[in-house]
C-alpha cells in the first residue's frame, strides 16, 4: 500500500489540507476518513481508458479537437462557458479571458435548470466570515435546510462542534428532513422548504420588533439575540430553484438588520471549490460574480430568472458529474450530447493549482499523481490565440 500526502482535497468547499492518501490497487482511503473525499480522489486517479480527445464520440488528438472547437466557437452567435466544478483559479482566469474575447456569457451557476432568480450577494452584498471566526467567536450557528454532515463531513468539526467536546455553543438547524445533521443539532426547527422566505422575512419582522411570530421562530431570534456573534450557514437547500436568491437576498438582509445590534455573519456552502474560485475570479475582473455577459463589449450583470434560450454553443470547463455541452474541457469522461471533448489533467491529483475553500482562503492544490495531460487553463489559452488569429 503506497501512501501519499499531505495532500489539498477539493472533493468539497472545505478544500482540507491535511489529508493523506492510501492507495493500494484501486481501492483509495483517506485520513481522516472522509467518504465525499475518497469519492473525489477515487474517480481521478489510476489508470485511464479515454484517449486524449473525442470528436462526436470518436477518437482524435488534441490539435483536431481544439481546432474543431475553435470552428464551433468563430461560429458562435451567442456563447456560453459554464461548469467550473473542479476549476482552479488559473482555469478560471483564462477562461475570463476567453470570454471577453467572444463576447460570450459565463455562469457559474445552473443553467439547465430552473434559475433561482439574480445573485443576490453582488446586489446587496454579504456578511461574511472566515472558518476561524465562526469557531473562535460564533456562540450561536444556524444551519438552513442544509446537510453538511453528508456534503461538507468536517464542517461542523471544523466549526468548533467537535463530537466529543462540550460547549456553551448551540448548534441550531433548521430542516424539515431528518438528516445526519439535525441528529447533530442542540436546537431543530422542523420548517417546510416552502415557508422559508416567509420565516425570514418574519424573523426580519421580529427582529424589527413590529410584531410576534411563532414560539419556534421567537425562540430562534431569542437565541440569536442572547449571543454577541452569531451565524447563519446556508446553501443549495435555501438558493436552488425558482425564487432561491430571494430567499438567500432575504437571509442577508436579515442578517444585515442584526448587525445594527450584535455580529452576525454567514457561510455559503458551494456545491464545488471551482465555483467559488470562478464566482471570486469573475468578481476581480469584471466587478461581478456568478453570471456575466461579455456581449456588449463590456462585463454586464445578469439578472434574467428564466434560462437563455438563444445560447447556441457552450463550452464546459472542468464541469461535475452531470455534464451537458457541445464542448467540454474536462478531466472525468464525456457525456451525452459533446461535440469535442479534450481531457484534462485533474487539479489536485495529476497537476497543481489555486482554489478557494467556502470562505475565500484560497489554498494550494498538489500533484501526488502528475501526468502530462494539458490544464484547462493551457486548452483555452491555446483557443484564445487560435480565434484571435
Amino acid at each position: 500500500m503506497s501512501e501519499l500526502g499531505p495532500v489539498t482535497c477539493a472533493g468539497c468547499g472545505l478544500v482540507c489540507d491535511d489529508v493523506t492518501i492510501e492507495a493500494s490497487g484501486d481501492e483509495i482511503r483517506l485520513r481522516p476518513e472522509c467518504p465525499v473525499g475518497t469519492r473525489w480522489f477515487s474517480e481521478r486517479m489510476g489508470e485511464r481508458d479515454e484517449g486524449p480527445a473525442t470528436i462526436r464520440g470518436e477518437a482524435a488528438d488534441v490539435d483536431s479537437a481544439l481546432a474543431r472547437a475553435a470552428e464551433l466557437l468563430r461560429g458562435a452567435r451567442r456563447p456560453l462557458l459554464h461548469g467550473f466544478d473542479g476549476a482552479t483559479v488559473e482555469d478560471a482566469r483564462a477562461a475570463v479571458a476567453l470570454a471577453d474575447r467572444l463576447g460570450a456569457l459565463v455562469s457559474t451557476g445552473t443553467v439547465t435548470k430552473v434559475w433561482p432568480g439574480a445573485p443576490a450577494v453582488p446586489q446587496r452584498g454579504a456578511s461574511t466570515a472566515t472558518l476561524g471566526e465562526i469557531r473562535d467567536r460564533s456562540q450561536v450557528v444556524v444551519v438552513w435546510r442544509e446537510d453538511p454532515e453528508t456534503t461538507h463531513p468536517r464542517l461542523l468539526d471544523r466549526l468548533g462542534f467537535a463530537r466529543d467536546s462540550s460547549s456553551n455553543r448551540a448548534l441550531v438547524v433548521i430542516d424539515d428532513r431528518e438528516t445526519t445533521t439535525t441528529a447533530r443539532a442542540d436546537v431543530r426547527l422542523s420548517l417546510p422548504r416552502d415557508r422559508d422566505l416567509e420565516a425570514l422575512t418574519s424573523l426580519h419582522v421580529l427582529q424589527r420588533g413590529l410584531e410576534a411570530g411563532s414560539d419556534d421562530l421567537n425562540r430562534l431570534m431569542e437565541r440569536v439575540r442572547s449571543v454577541p456573534h452569531a451565524a447563519f450557514v446556508y446553501g443549495p437547500g435555501l438558493t436552488d430553484g425558482a425564487g432561491g436568491q430571494r430567499r438567500a437576498m432575504a437571509l442577508h438582509e436579515l442578517v444585515r438588520a442584526f448587525c445594527h445590534e450584535r455580529h452576525v455573519v454567514t457561510l455559503e456552502l458551494p456545491r464545488a471549490p471551482g465555483a467559488r474560485s470562478a464566482d471570486d475570479v469573475l468578481a476581480w475582473q469584471s466587478g461581478y460574480g456568478g453570471n456575466v455577459d461579455f456581449a456588449s463589449g463590456h462585463p454586464e450583470f445578469v439578472t434574467a430568472t428564466e434560462r437563455l434560450d438563444d445560447v447556441d454553443v457552450t463550452l464546459l470547463v472542468e464541469p461535475g458529474p452531470a455534464r451537458v455541452g457541445e464542448i467540454a474541457l474536462s478531466s472525468l469522461a464525456p457525456g451525452p450530447e459533446v461535440e469535442v471533448w479534450i481531457r484534462t489533467a485533474a487539479a489536485g491529483v495529476a497537476v497543481a493549482g489555486t482554489v478557494h475553500r467556502l470562505d475565500g482562503v484560497p489554498l494550494s492544490l498538489q500533484a501526488p499523481e502528475p501526468e502530462a495531460a494539458p490544464t484547462a487553463a493551457a486548452l483555452l489559452t491555446r483557443l484564445l490565440a487560435e480565434l484571435a488569429t
